[in-house]
């Protein structure tokens, strides 16, 4: 076998080749043209031995493209089995839950926040915490009330309920019963006129929490020194109630129990502070029995 003169055979002169040429393109899809120009010096065998190589190579291509693509129309059906056996089986969860998937998703949603806003708690300070405890009681009381729910019952609710329940274990136990401040007493001061201030009560009538948080150091409530330093107590234990002008054991019974008739529940609990029923004072902390 000779070879033809390169100049015989450039690869602009591939053009003779016509239409052969032109399906070979077609069938190689478009061939790159460093490819092609590899093409320069070969004889005319050999070129047809290459060509017939790219062609098997093309159908084998498109076969596969073929097989990949029954596959691809496979696997698209078996996910659209997948996906409405799914949502049969979630349809029957929130049926057996009391819901829909609004509400269920909306369940699930609102544990997340709880979640998250119990973490935030959990890294605040002592004095940090305890100015929240109103809302982490009321924190505390909406988990019972989602506990009580059969969507409680979901695998991922359950371990989420399970974690929140965790989070409040954990910050009950770090939850201050109450916070001293120490007040350094001023010239003309008087424990009347430190408990109206502002900046501690607000309240003249709840001197009395001072002087009895101080006792070890003041003898009479009349006579407090310049330069003493006081503690002054904020808050009461959970279970206690702090009287404030105004109140009576009927008023107090009304908003802890809903029922002004069970005020003789929290005097049977402070007999040993409460010696007449109609006779309560302002800074009293009272102890308050469940309902």
């Amino acid at each position: 076998m000779t070879r033809l003169p390169r100049k015989e055979f450039p690869v602009t002169g591939m053009r003779r080749f016509g239409s052969l040429l032109v399906c070979a393109a077609i069938a190689i899809l478009a061939v790159p043209m460093v490819v092609m120009a590899q093409t320069e010096g070969m004889t005319y065998d050999e070129y047809k031995i290459q060509l017939a190589q790219y062609e098997q190579r093309t159908v084998a291509a498109k076969r596969s493209l073929a097989e990949c693509k029954a596959a691809g129309e496979e696997i698209s059906g078996q996910i659209a089995d997948a996906e409405a056996k799914t949502r049969g089986v979630m349809g029957e969860i929130y049926a057996l839950t009391d819901t829909d998937e609004a509400g269920f998703n909306a369940y699930m949603a609102e544990l997340g926040r709880i979640e998250s806003r119990l973490m935030a708690l959990l890294g605040l300070s002592d004095d940090a915490l305890f100015e929240v405890r109103d809302e982490f009681d009321g924190i505390t009381e909406r988990v019972e009330v989602l506990q009580a729910k059969k969507m409680a019952l979901y695998p991922a609710n359950k371990a989420k309920l399970k974690n929140i329940t965790q989070l409040i274990e954990r910050i009950t136990a770090r939850m201050p019963a109450k916070r001293i401040k120490p007040y350094t007493v001023a010239r003309n001061d008087n424990l009347w006129k430190i408990a109206k201030s502002q900046e501690i009560y607000g309240n003249a009538y709840l001197w009395p929490r001072i002087y009895v948080e101080n006792r070890g150091l003041i003898k009479n409530p009349d006579l407090i020194y310049p330069n003493w330093v006081l503690n002054v107590p904020y808050g009461v234990d959970r279970g206690q109630h702090l009287v404030l002008q105004g109140n009576t054991l009927s008023t107090i019974a009304g908003d802890v129990y809903g029922d002004a008739t069970k005020w003789h529940k929290i005097f049977e609990a402070n007999k040993s502070q409460i010696y007449d029923a109609n006779l309560i004072f302002p800074a009293q902390v009272l102890d308050v029995p469940g309902n």
